[in-house]
C-alpha cells in the first residue's frame, strides 16, 4: 500500500537485476519475482506471509536462547503506540 512495488519497479528500471534484488532480503525476493512474472500476486502475497513468519520465529528463538545464555532482553509490547515505546526506550537508556 505505500509504494513498495513501484520502488521495486524503479529499481529494476534503473538496471538493478532481478538476481541481485532477489538477494536482498525477503520483500524483494517476492515483489520481484511477482514483477518479472514468475509468481502472482496471490503466490506472492501468501509466500512473503509465510517468510515473514517464518523469519520471525527464528528471531524469537535466537532472542530466547540468548535470554536462556544470560542476555538481558528488554521486551516491549508491540500493541502499544509508537509515542510509549520510544519513551521506553528513553527510559533504559538513561
Amino acid at each position: 500500500n505505500d509504494g513498495m512495488v513501484d520502488e521495486v519497479k524503479a529499481l529494476l528500471d534503473s538496471g538493478i537485476k532481478a538476481e541481485d534484488l532477489i538477494y536482498y532480503g525477503l520483500e524483494y525476493k517476492y515483489l520481484t519475482q511477482y514483477i518479472i512474472g514468475q509468481i502472482s500476486w496471490d503466490e506472492m502475497f501468501n509466500q512473503l506471509n509465510t517468510a515473514i513468519a517464518q523469519f520471525a520465529k527464528r528471531q524469537m528463538t535466537w532472542f530466547r536462547r540468548m535470554e536462556r545464555n544470560g542476555a538481558d532482553i528488554k521486551w516491549i509490547q508491540g500493541s502499544i503506540p509508537i509515542a510509549e515505546k520510544v519513551n521506553i526506550v528513553l527510559e533504559m537508556v538513561k
